[in-house]
């Protein structure tokens, strides 16, 4: 009897004691091994987090830099004597220009300038390298371009100069 209780309290002991700790001790050790597998790709997450913070930051940089240069008011009469006087530089004919009164679209008023012009094809390329780099919002709505002899075009250009409405820069 004495060996029986020498034999039953350690193997009671391990069925008691020890077993449920194994089993706690190996369900801890697998926790640390999902977490640790899913924590492996948080690198990764981060460097395309600071990738979208830095973009989203210069996109937000950008649309700040664009609002400022919308101009409270259309300005056209700026933007046509800069026009015209780009035109007469580049050697061109100014045949007419007209404006078609302001509307507004979303949140910004349009200012609609049609502008005919007659010249070589390269002075009505360098004319449009002048729109873009005119200190204003523009946009070319519609361009026409008819041959009229050998080395002359005529140009018909509407241009759409954008403006602020209500504070919005």
């Amino acid at each position: 009897m004495l060996v029986g209780l020498l034999v039953l309290i350690p193997v009671s002991a391990w069925a008691i004691i020890y077993r449920p700790m194994n089993k706690a001790l190996n369900c801890v050790a697998e926790e640390i091994r999902t977490r640790t597998t899913s924590y492996s790709h948080f690198d990764e997450i981060n460097s395309h987090y600071r990738q979208l913070k830095y973009l989203t930051r210069t996109l937000k940089d950008s649309t700040a830099e664009a609002y400022s240069r919308i101009p409270q008011e259309h300005g056209a009469d700026q933007w046509l004597e800069s026009a015209s006087d780009a035109a007469l530089e580049l050697d061109m004919v100014v045949k007419s220009v007209t404006t078609s009164g302001e509307r507004v679209e979303g949140e910004f008023g349009v200012l609609p300038v049609d502008i005919s012009v007659q010249g070589t094809l390269d002075g009505v390329y360098r004319l449009l390298q002048h729109f873009e780099r005119m200190d204003y919002i523009s946009r070319i709505d519609r361009m026409g371009i008819h041959l009229v002899e050998d080395d002359v075009v005529e140009a018909r250009i509407v241009v759409h100069l954008i403006f602020s409405i209500g504070g919005n820069s």
